[in-house]
């Protein structure tokens, strides 16, 4: 008897689960940039609920960089989008990162202007700097890409 009631609330944790992945994954988005001469970035997006007022969307670009298959790097893109009026309108722009395995984070600067935040991430080592810029933009309607 103990083991159909075990059995029965797996089976249904289990399609719990598979329900709730296809959500998830739609809020996160991967994408591969080649930043030249064997770098290359692996970008995630995320975006957070609306606030309760509805009229604020938050969003993240991550970023691992990579050097063949050596990781030098993360960096991080975090915007704050206004979409209380007829146009969306970045309010804020941040990026940070860390350097790995011999690279450091020089710096970083970020930008906004209309509906589009930006941010470029300087990896350094010796005297090689690479750079990636990672960008978000936001619709009317809360859409951030």
């Amino acid at each position: 008897m103990k083991t159909k009631k075990l059995l029965a609330l797996l089976c249904g944790a289990a399609m719990m689960v598979s329900l709730l992945t296809p959500a998830m994954a739609a809020e996160n988005r991967r994408e591969v940039i080649d930043m030249g001469d064997g770098f290359y970035a692996v970008v995630t997006m995320e975006e957070m609920p609306m606030t309760r007022a509805g009229d604020t969307k938050n969003g993240t670009k991550s970023a691992t960089v990579y050097n063949g298959s050596t990781v030098i790097g993360t960096a991080t893109l975090m915007a704050t989008f206004d979409i209380s009026g007829a146009t969306a309108r970045a309010t804020l722009a941040a990026i940070n990162g860390t350097g790995k395995n011999g690279w450091s984070y020089d710096h970083g600067t970020a930008s906004r202007s209309g509906n589009k935040a930006s941010g470029t991430a300087y990896f350094k080592s010796g005297s090689t700097t690479k750079s990636l810029t990672l960008t978000m933009t936001c619709s009317s309607d809360g859409t951030i890409s």
